[in-house]
């Protein structure tokens, strides 16, 4: 799985940053958002647990996806502007 960074910008209304990434996975399935998140944290050094990914999106007869991601500055902002539905999917909720 290679992942490049296509769009990066700050968002200082919302206290956070937005990235979207292609993500390249030849001959693997989708990957799992535990699996980006790692690598995004790695990439651009932040914590994993205050990176959120939105949606994936993955091109038709393509191995490639597309990953809306936010990053924030702190655990609070992050809990009072995604949706419940959004952290549990990225397991920062129960």
């Amino acid at each position: 799985m290679d992942l490049k960074i296509i769009s990066r910008e700050n968002n200082q209304l919302l206290n956070r940053e937005e990235i979207i990434v292609l993500i390249d996975h030849k001959n693997e399935p989708t990957p799992k958002r535990d699996d980006i998140r790692e690598k995004i944290s790695a990439m651009i050094g932040k914590n994993k647990n205050l990176i959120v990914i939105e949606k994936i999106l993955t091109e038709f007869g393509k191995q490639r996806s597309k990953a809306f991601v936010n990053v924030y500055q702190n655990e609070e902002d992050m809990k009072k502007l995604e949706p419940k539905h959004i952290l549990k999917r990225n397991k920062i909720i129960q």
